[in-house]
This record gives C-alpha cells, sequence and structure tokens, in this order.
C-alpha cells in the first residue's frame, strides 16, 4: 500500500510541475516539485535521498517565506473564492495564495518523508 501511495505522490508532484511549465516564472516552480517528487518516488526502490530532502526544503521554506505575507493578504481580504479566478491587478495577493498552498502541500510531503520507513 506504501508503494501505491509514493507513487500516487510522485506523480502528482510531477504533474505540478509540468503544469508550471506554462508560468512565467516556471523554473523555480518546476525544480521544487520536481525535487520533491523524487522522495517518495525514490522510496518506491527503498532509496532515500537526504540531500534532495535537504536542498527541496530550504527552497520549499523560502518560498513560503516569500509567498507567506501575501497569503496573509488573501485571508485578511476575505475574498475566498477569487484563488479559483484570473489573476487582476486588484488582487496580487491570490498569486501568493495559490503559491503558498502548493509549497504547504510539498512541505507536507517532505515532513511525511523524512522520517525513516517503518517496517
Amino acid at each position: 500500500m506504501r508503494i501505491v501511495l509514493h507513487a500516487v505522490v510522485g506523480l502528482a508532484f510531477l504533474g505540478m510541475a509540468w503544469i508550471q511549465l506554462n508560468d512565467p516564472d516556471p523554473a523555480y516552480w518546476v525544480v521544487v516539485y520536481v525535487l520533491v517528487a523524487a522522495i517518495p518516488l525514490a522510496r518506491i526502490f527503498g532509496h532515500r535521498l537526504p540531500t534532495v530532502l535537504i536542498l527541496a526544503s530550504g527552497m520549499v521554506l523560502s518560498g513560503m517565506h516569500i509567498a507567506g505575507p501575501g497569503s496573509l493578504d488573501y485571508l485578511a481580504s476575505g475574498h475566498y473564492v477569487s484563488i479559483k479566478g484570473n489573476m487582476l491587478d486588484e488582487k496580487p495577493y491570490v498569486e501568493s495564495a495559490r503559491e503558498f498552498i502548493g509549497l504547504l502541500t510539498a512541505a507536507i510531503c517532505l515532513l511525511a518523508n523524512a522520517r525513516p520507513a517503518r517496517r
């Protein structure tokens, strides 16, 4: 069952990386999501990637630090449905909120894979 979960999570993050290819600034996002995807995919084959885990964690935490203030602005705005809509100049916090959610998901994946596998 764990193998299936690792595969689903890894493939989901590869899909997230693929979606980011059309972003105006794809380099950071593609690298982050590919690194995060590598962690559970490697676990399928019994490998741990501590260096990749540390690198991905640093990138995710720094991204969350950058997107955090905009995410707080989004929460304070009360326009919660705007996260599903288009980016508007008067609502720049929507992009930060989306980025923060993606990075929070990545952080959860990294935390779940940071501990050794149970036998």
